[in-house]
């Protein structure tokens, strides 16, 4: 029998979006929640020493802000008023090899960089009566319950005084949301357990980005998005307007053969090597503001924790030091986002039901919230080549890849905009992959293809009757259950 919860004071290791996130579920169910940070808190909206990443751009995926807004009320109005970029009416253009769709932006959403993003919910946090930020301070390892398997709380380096003093700090729970450079594949080895095999994507990604201002003199600019034809190696290119005076430009290819320029005197010339020449030309009407800056991610990992019968109680694990996707899809702080949720509706369970195994089940969620995430991120990325799935396979990976190839061709060449709305509602979490492949959606693809190139390909793979096609539809293309998942409390 699962002893009884207690819910007097649990520990957050990460002071980050998904940190924060956590902790503020948290606060709505335990006396006191203490964030565990290894950084110094800033004293205005910069760039952290642990969020290496935070000078690219970020930007909250619609499913994410509704659930941040309905965590931390306002929040959207707040980013706006600090200057963020209102995307709501605007429009963005899509580009492809075989043309452009504009899209409308039918939502209010503030568009403004990481720094932004986390003060704002830093200064939130920082009024909660429960919470408490430990900054300067380092998680050093798990503490355990004498002759138990429970995680008790956790020792800590307080690193405002040199060398650092050790401290241990007791828990009722603890919640890893430290990152991909978390220790806790360590500290549960030290402790003696047997860790589940990783899935690990080999994504080789490289990515720039360059900052520039824009003058008072200069033309409309549409936000755009440049798609890269990954056969050719041509690289992504991403304008986003930042705030209302600054634009990102980001270049972005994956499989290692290629990383896109740092230098100043060559970025701009980069530009005009994409599939579309429209970012070249937007930015000769803009002044440059930073120099370019790259990151890299070697790979992406998916840990199985949830399939650790021996999994210690009292301990949880959130965000990229569960699962990372590759951060050029943007979607890895709506993933935090439904974690969180994911966090708040089992907390509620448990309250209802003590008897519930509150830690497994929980994990067993998270990795549910991570699902999609990943098998989208893996299916673009292995576009790529040099690009490696080592793990749980991808069934039938080259078709799905190439059904969504002709879908979008098929959406832009059509000039039908809720087609790529519905993709990009995919990509978001909100639709199922099966609202777009499946045979109906197929057939009009076929009779709209003039060339006859859609049909021709699709005899690779027809079983020759419904009933088999539509068992290999299902086969390829799973069932997410994203109606589960998106139940708020």
């Amino acid at each position: 029998m699962t002893q009884p919860m207690k819910y007097e004071r649990a520990i957050v290791i990460g002071g980050g979006i998904t940190g924060m996130l956590a902790a503020k579920v948290l606060s709505s169910f335990y006396l006191e929640v203490l964030i565990i940070e290894k950084d110094e808190l800033p004293d205005s909206p910069e760039n952290r020493l642990g969020t290496p990443q935070a000078f690219h751009p970020h930007r909250m995926l619609p499913l994410g802000k509704q659930i941040v807004e309905r965590l931390f009320p306002g929040y959207t109005k707040e980013l706006l008023e600090m200057g963020g970029y209102n995307t709501w009416h605007q429009t963005s253009r899509f580009l492809t090899k075989d043309g452009e769709l504009v899209l409308t932006d039918t939502e209010e959403t503030a568009v403004t960089r990481r720094a932004m993003l986390e003060w704002v919910l830093m200064q939130r946090m920082l009024r909660e009566e429960r919470v408490q930020f430990l900054e300067k301070h380092e998680a050093i390892a798990l503490l355990f319950e004498e002759e138990t398997t429970k995680v008790s709380g956790l020792q800590v380096k307080d690193r405002r005084i040199k060398p650092g003093i050790i401290n241990k700090i007791s828990a009722d729970l603890v919640i890893d949301t430290s990152g991909r450079m978390s220790k806790l594949p360590k500290w549960l080895k030290s402790a003696g357990r047997t860790l589940p095999q990783t899935d690990e994507l080999i994504v080789s990604l490289g990515y720039s980005t360059r900052y520039y201002q824009i003058p008072p003199e200069a033309p409309n600019l549409e936000p755009m998005v440049i798609v890269g034809q990954p056969n050719k190696k041509i690289p992504t290119g991403l304008f986003e307007r930042v705030d209302h005076d600054l634009v990102a430009v980001l270049l972005s290819a994956a499989g290692g053969s290629h990383y896109p320029t740092t230098d100043a005197d060559q970025f701009d010339a980069e530009t005009a090597r994409l599939t579309n020449p429209s970012i070249a030309e937007a930015i000769t009407h803009l002044i440059p503001y930073t120099k370019p800056k790259g990151f890299r991610v070697p790979a992406c990992v998916r840990n199985h924790y949830e399939q650790m019968e021996d999994w210690p109680s009292g301990l949880l694990v959130m965000g990229d030091a569960l699962c990372t996707l590759d951060p050029i899809h943007g979607q890895g702080m709506t993933k935090a986002a439904l974690e969180a949720q994911t966090l708040e509706r089992m907390l509620k369970q448990a309250q209802e039901n003590e008897l519930i195994s509150f830690e497994r089940h929980t994990l067993q969620q998270m990795q549910h919230a991570n699902e999609l995430g990943w098998w989208l991120c893996a299916i673009a990325d292995m576009a790529w080549e040099g690009v490696e799935l080592k793990g749980t396979p991808i069934p039938h990976l080259t078709f799905v890849q190439e059904f969504f190839n002709y879908y979008v061709q098929y959406a832009v060449q059509t000039k039908q905009t809720k087609y790529l709305e519905a993709y990009h509602r995919m990509h978001s979490f909100l639709i199922e992959p099966r609202n777009i492949i499946n045979l109906e959606q197929l057939q009009d693809m076929i009779q709209a293809d003039s060339t006859g190139e859609v049909g021709h390909w699709w005899q690779r793979w027809d079983q020759k009757n419904d009933e088999l096609n539509q068992a290999f539809f299902y086969e390829a293309v799973p069932d997410f259950q994203l109606h589960q998942l998106l139940k708020s409390n």
